[in-house]
């Protein structure tokens, strides 16, 4: 004889075990909601971080200054000896260092003394360091406009042993330096 008692029990026993598989999914599904949604974040930062990057670079980029230093002679102009921003950022300039068959140079009177013989001859003096050259402009460190001595300065400086070098810094304080028309990244000595 079957009583109540143990019939009633069964059908309990498997809407429990229904209610307990619909919790299991619901517990499965919430799961895997969460872990996409953790994903979908960390993707999202990651794009960010990448764009932030990107951004930096931009902006380095737009004030890069690039200096070079030249030397030039023609008849007309006489001698010019400049150093030039060819960037789209200011340079600014930390030291310079000139030197002459291997022996270091502090000034440019030194420097037309040891190549013509004197500095007692008409030219123009200026000096770049610690200054800051503006995009697209240039400084004069020496200019003579007589003929005999800018031909004796340019010929040579051309024959000579001669190394001058600029170091120079963005505003984001990357540095350079410069040899010339060649540019080196890296940090002034």
């Amino acid at each position: 004889m079957l009583n109540s008692k143990t019939q009633n029990p069964a059908p309990n026993t498997l809407m429990e075990e229904l209610e307990e598989t619909k919790k299991k999914k619901k517990l499965s599904t919430g799961l895997i909601v969460g872990l996409i949604a953790i994903l979908i974040n960390v993707i999202t930062v990651s794009v960010y971080m990448y764009q932030t990057n990107i951004m930096q670079k931009q902006q380095h980029a737009s004030v890069w200054p690039h200096l070079e230093w030249t030397t030039s002679y023609n008849d007309a102009e006489g001698f010019m000896f400049v150093v030039k921003n060819n960037g789209i950022g200011p340079a600014l300039v930390k030291n310079t260092s000139m030197r002459l068959a291997g022996e270091d140079i502090t000034h440019l009177d030194t420097l037309c003394a040891r190549i013509v013989g004197t500095s007692r001859f008409p030219h123009l003096k200026g000096f770049v360091n610690n200054r800051v050259i503006p995009p697209g402009e240039k400084i004069v460190l020496l200019k003579s406009e007589n003929q005999k001595w800018s031909e004796l300065l340019y010929y040579g400086l051309q024959k000579s042993d001669f190394t001058f070098e600029v170091c120079y810094e963005s505003i984001y304080e990357e540095q350079w330096t410069c040899k010339g028309r060649e540019v080196v990244k890296g940090s002034c000595h």
